[in-house]
């Protein structure tokens, strides 16, 4: 039923597009639950919240360069 919706065009879109940003922020929230349900370290927590940011920030500058083109 979702491989009609998948299609390559939808695919190149969400990855060029603020699509990214979005499906991001997504797994972000789903982590953010994840993770007092697993218990881990609030050092692993930080960890990972710090690499999340990076790569959510490393993309608003990246996704604006690739529109230009």
């Amino acid at each position: 039923m979702l491989r009609q919706y998948l299609t390559p065009a939808f695919l190149r879109h969400l990855v060029i597009s603020d699509g990214a940003l979005v499906v991001l922020i997504i797994i972000y929230n789903l982590l953010a639950m994840l993770i007092p349900i697993v218990k881990l370290t609030w050092l692993t927590g930080l960890c990972i919240f710090i690499l999340i940011n990076v790569i959510l920030i490393g993309l608003k500058v990246v996704i604006p360069l690739l529109n230009q083109r």
